[in-house]
């Protein structure tokens, strides 16, 4: 549906030598934000003065990822509800070997009220038009 490339760095590897667990999430928002950056919009904007908040996150790690790899993080799919959107991310090496699995919960938050919400009637439609085109 949606990929970044990422180099993994310095920052991202741990004491045992290869990318630390919470570095994952990292990469996801990074495509995540990228995405949502693609349809106009940002984690604090998603139309109708409301952002995004993240409830919950998965993991799968199934190779382990060194210093200096190119990896390519997909976004394979996201999925809406009334508040919400889950979305779905694999991450393949330069080998194309899936080394992370994973995803994420995010809900949609108006940060002037603090309080959560519906998701904006116009991100839920720029959604489901990303969706059908690249599924022509």
């Amino acid at each position: 549906m949606f990929s970044i490339d990422y180099k993994v760095i310095v920052s991202d590897i741990n004491y045992g030598g290869h990318m630390g667990n919470e570095r994952a999430l990292i990469v996801f928002q990074q495509a995540r934000m990228e995405f949502l950056n693609s349809l106009g919009y940002d984690e604090v904007n998603i139309g109708e003065d409301k952002g995004i908040i993240q409830l919950e996150s998965h993991v799968y790690y199934l190779k382990e990822v060194k210093l200096g790899e190119n990896l390519k993080c997909f976004i394979k799919d996201i999925e809406c509800t009334r508040a919400s959107f889950d979305t779905f991310y694999e991450v393949v090496n330069e080998k194309n070997e899936v080394v992370l699995k994973g995803s994420t919960k995010n809900m949609a938050f108006d940060y002037n009220k603090q309080k959560p919400g519906r998701m904006p009637k116009e991100f839920v439609e720029a959604l489901d038009n990303y969706k059908k085109s690249v599924t022509l």
